[in-house]
This record gives C-alpha cells, structure tokens and sequence, in this order.
C-alpha cells in the first residue's frame, strides 16, 4: 500500500509541475512595461527541466510497476521512494530557478533570487561591478554588483547586456577598457 502511495505521488508531482509550467508563464506579459523590464531565465531552461521530471518520473512509475508484479526482485517501496525523492528534490530547484528575475527601472535594480528576500539597488549607489569566471562549461557568465555593502549576483542565463545598457554604469565594470567585460 506504501508503494502505491508513493506511485501516486510521484504522478501527482509530475502533474503539478506540468500545469504550472504550462499555464503560469508570465515572461512575455511581465517582459516590457512603459516603466521597467523584467528578464527572467529562459522558459527552455525551466522546460527543459519540467520534461527531465517527468521522463525520471515516468521511468520510476514503470520500473516501480515492474517491481510491484514480480518482474524485478527489488521492494517497489524502495524503487518509489528514490524516484520520488529525485523529484521532490528536481521540482523544489525547478521551483527556485521559475523564481529568479531582475526587473530594471529608471533609477534602480530589483534582483528575485532563487531563495530568499529581493534586493534593490540603486544604480547611483552602485561601487563595483565584475564579471564571474565561466561556470559549468558554459558561454554565459555572471556579474556582480557591489552597492552599499551589498553584493547582488546576477546569473548569466538572463539577459545581461540589456540590463547593463539600461544601468549604464560602465565606469564601474571591471575590465570595460580592456575588452574582457562581454559575457
């Protein structure tokens, strides 16, 4: 009985993930406004990671299954409770990257990041901006700003060059003379 409550769960999961993927995409309504513009991570990404749950899911209620009518040796129990646990643990970082934007205004920065509070800065208080090394083999890298004791990180998936324009505080970003500021 464990079992199939386990089974349902991983489907309920799955569920859940998909309808909000599929009918909560604010990007293009949120994107430009007369007064600000809010960049978000890219919907392939979050896709990306909505149909990995649901192949992992998928795999995990078939084998679960098989577990369940004797084809396979190993407590379905078991087979459920890893497969679920993957995809508690998928939906919660699902979850936090859906959650991370950088809505710029005419003055300021309001950075969302994946867990915890926004932060918003003041692009005049602003003391530094660098440039993050490369992460995970990857083209995109990542900024951070310095303002007032705060440290804001801003992740390479969205879009940076947009958001520098419109803060256009260039006398600030390290290496903007020496052609190693581009992401």
């Amino acid at each position: 009985m464990r079992a199939i409550l386990l089974g349902l769960a991983v489907v309920a999961l799955l569920v859940a993930a998909i309808v909000i993927e599929w009918s909560g995409d604010t990007s293009l309504s949120e994107r430009h406004h007369s007064h600000h513009d809010t960049y978000f991570v890219p919907r392939s990404l979050t896709t990306s990671l909505v149909l990995m749950m649901v192949f992992v899911g998928v795999l995990g209620v078939v084998v679960g299954w098989l577990c369940l009518v004797g084809v396979f040796a190993a407590d379905a129990t078991i087979v459920f409770s890893f497969f679920f646990t993957f995809l508690v643990v998928s939906f919660v970082m699902w979850v936090a990257i859906r959650r991370y934007c950088v809505s710029t205004y005419e003055d300021r920065l309001r950075v969302t990041p994946f867990v915890g509070r926004a932060e918003t800065l003041m692009y005049a208080d602003i003391d530094r901006m660098a440039w993050s090394r490369k992460s995970f083999g990857t083209s995109y890298r990542n900024l951070h700003i310095y303002a007032g004791g705060k440290d804001v990180f801003l992740w390479g998936t969205i879009d940076l060059e947009q958001i520098l324009a419109r803060i256009n505080r260039f006398d600030v970003l390290e290496g903007a003379g020496s052609g190693t500021s581009r992401p």
